[in-house]
């Protein structure tokens, strides 16, 4: 693996666990500070929502910025929230905590748009989708490992070593990039010149806006289950506490492997191998369903299920970079990686009212189902705009 590569995915890699190690650790965090466990969860939505409103003003804010300083700088800021972070504990202040859970969310989606586009133009001709999935592996990688190191650090030397861990990590990779990551002429990261309208109007175009319709749905569906995926596998299915832990480490095993066939699927052939993928992760959610009190079968509809939905990511972040090519890709995606916060927002809604409309809790995974068939019939609308394309370019004479 090429060393910028490997140093962008390290990136994501502590992107990713900085966002969601805060579930593991909210009880303690809520006992120290002496805030309500409600209170304490703002902690999470705060994140979220200022990846999804602030993210992609930030990305198009800093548009001309030549791309090595900018993704240097925006990573010196998220490692600077994580100090503030840090210090929070010592402080016994929770507006302090908030501050560095701002700030490092300011500058994530930024930082995972450059470090995929750069990605893709490192990669060498046809392995686009995987480089990007390399980056995005990041991400899988922290669920699996991140999280979990981040649990155990914050549970037996208190939280603020969480923090103080993310932020080592951070400067490691700051180093590692300052030395790789190309520093000559590149594609600027937003719109190559032109004015802000005009990067503002690759969003309007509809291949992106289904990309990102599709991104919306697709991870909507998957939380729409998962989020009460614990309950599932413990009254319905009949596992231990210890047991949970382990299936959802399985599950995040599937998604480390599934986004690496993902990206060799979209490197061969984009949109069908897409639609493929999607029609898996409806399948998934449908088998978990229907065998939840089947316990292995169970943990088998689990696995596949990690499998599918991050299957779906290389193919997906592929899509909106070709089609922003001449434009703003950096910004699509920044925008794209908002639809994935917004997805995993509506779906702890909606399977929230899947479970409380009194069906049980089966009927999540349901639900889920349902609405990523939306994606997969969106996909499949996608695949027949391109095809008139192929015909006519494949024709000698420009007809079909």
């Amino acid at each position: 693996m090429p060393l910028p590569i490997l140093a962008m995915m390290l990136c994501t890699f502590s992107i990713g666990t900085a966002e969601s190690v805060i579930a593991g650790i909210l009880p303690r965090i809520a006992d120290d500070l002496g805030v309500s466990l409600s209170a304490a969860g703002l902690l999470v939505s705060v994140y979220a929502a200022v990846v999804v409103v602030v993210g992609p003003l930030m990305t198009l804010a800093t548009g001309r910025l030549a791309r090595k300083p900018l993704l240097l700088g925006m990573l010196a800021l998220f490692t600077l929230g994580n100090v503030i972070a840090a210090l929070a504990a010592p402080a016994g202040s929770y507006a302090l905590l908030v501050t560095g859970r701002l700030v490092s969310a300011f500058a994530h989606s930024t930082v995972f748009a450059i470090c995929l586009t750069s990605a893709g133009e490192l990669a060498p001709p046809g392995q686009r989708a995987s480089a990007g999935a390399r980056i995005t592996l990041g991400f899988g990688l922290a669920m699996v490992l991140g999280v979990p190191l981040g649990t155990f650090v914050g549970q037996h030397y208190g939280w603020s070593a969480t923090f103080w861990t993310i932020t080592a990590m951070s400067l490691a990779c700051l180093a590692l990039l300052a030395r790789c990551f190309p520093s000559g002429p590149q594609r600027p990261t937003a719109g190559g010149g032109g004015s802000t309208l005009a990067e503002l109007r690759v969003l309007a175009r509809p291949r992106v806006l289904r990309a990102i319709a599709i991104t919306v749905f697709c991870s909507a569906g998957v939380f729409t289950a998962f989020t009460y995926a614990v309950p599932l596998l413990t009254d319905v299915s009949g596992f231990g506490e210890q047991a949970v832990t382990a299936l959802l480490l399985l599950y995040g095993a599937g998604g480390v492997a599934g986004n690496a066939l993902g990206g060799k699927a979209a490197d061969r052939s984009l949109v069908p191998s897409l639609a493929v993928i999607l029609a898996a992760v409806t399948g998934a959610l449908l088998l978990l369903a229907a065998v939840a009190s089947l316990p292995w079968l169970t943990a088998g509809a689990l696995l596949l299920l990690g499998l599918a939905y991050f299957g779906t990511v290389p193919g997906l972040n592929t899509i909106i970079v070709t089609s922003a090519e001449v434009g703003s890709p950096t910004l699509a995606l920044s925008v794209n990686s908002s639809a994935f916060n917004i997805g995993i927002a509506a779906g702890g809604l909606l399977g929230g009212a899947a479970v409380q409309s009194g069906a049980g809790l089966r009927a999540a995974p349901v639900v889920g189902a349902a609405v990523v068939a939306l994606g997969l019939a969106l996909c499949a609308y996608e695949l027949k705009a391109r095809r008139p394309a192929r015909v006519l370019a494949a024709s000698p004479s420009g007809k079909d």
